[in-house]
């Protein structure tokens, strides 16, 4: 059976002129409803009364039913948006460990979210550079063959909140965050490399406008990069705290990496508290 086209998501401004068109078609079922009674006769003030009314009696209604399409049209949206991702898994699971960082709907407005989803294709190209596009593709490919087979398991639908607690995919990340770590030697300049190539490739704001007005003006700050490097190697952090899982993770990568990986989150910690260089 062949597949019907899917109608693409609507942008913010279509959804505005949707909603617009939808409360006046309302208002004129409703005129005309009354210009059809018998012996109807309706002046100005008429029909300024029957405004009134409706939006008394309808606002309710109308917000509810208003509030429902927009609600629709951010679930499409994020789905669109994290489709074209399908292909790639680990992007999706690289991400996920800053993810919290992003603001929810209308959230740059209102101050919340660290970052803004525009710095996600300049945030992948720094990986990619930084751990060897090889690597990189390495993960990326053996990440779709776990998605693969949990996707086999559970049906047709990927499940994403599974492939996010695999212990495997996990493990990729963090095989590419250990190449990355060596990088920070010089903390500073790296960060300000970072800064300039993730600011410099900022996603276009139409893109995500539901964060808010406030994603056209959005720009990545110093502040962002160290939240985000803090974000990055959390799972470090509290894995070496263990004594156990320390020696599994010098078991896996060897004992300089893992005085490599407390060195940058040594250097994260100090850098957010404002100490200068020791």
């Amino acid at each position: 059976m062949t597949e019907t086209a899917k109608e693409p998501v609507a942008s913010g401004a279509d959804l505005c002129e949707r909603i617009v068109s939808s409360a006046l078609d309302q208002f004129l079922a409703k005129l005309i409803a009354e210009m059809n009674k018998p012996d109807a006769v309706l002046s100005v003030e008429d029909v300024c009364a029957l405004e009134r009314k409706f939006k008394d009696e309808g606002a309710k209604h109308s917000i509810e039913h208003f509030r429902g399409q927009m609600d629709e049209y951010l679930r499409e949206l994020e789905k669109e948006i994290w489709d074209q991702t399908r292909r790639r898994p680990f992007d999706r699971m690289l991400v996920k460990r800053f993810s919290h960082l992003f603001p929810p709907e209308g959230g740059l407005d209102t101050g919340e979210g660290v970052l803004s989803r525009r710095i996600l294709p300049g945030f992948f190209q720094a990986i990619e550079q930084l751990a060897g596009p090889m690597l990189f593709e390495q993960c990326q490919d053996a990440c779709k063959g776990i998605a693969k087979v949990k996707k086999k398991v559970q049906g047709r639908r990927l499940h994403w909140d599974e492939l996010y607690k695999d212990e495997e995919a996990n493990r990729l990340v963090d095989d590419v965050l250990v190449v990355v770590a060596t990088h920070f030697e010089n903390f500073h300049k790296r960060c300000e490399w970072l800064y300039i190539l993730i600011d410099g490739h900022l996603a276009p704001a139409e893109d995500y406008d539901f964060e808010g007005e406030a994603v056209h003006q959005w720009s990545l700050s110093d502040e962002g990069i160290l939240a985000l490097l803090q974000a990055l190697f959390s799972h470090f952090r509290e894995r070496l705290a263990e004594e156990a899982e320390r020696a599994r993770i010098a078991e896996r990568y060897g004992e300089k990496a893992c005085s490599t990986i407390e060195a940058i989150i040594g250097n994260i910690d100090q850098a957010l508290a404002g100490e200068p260089d020791g």
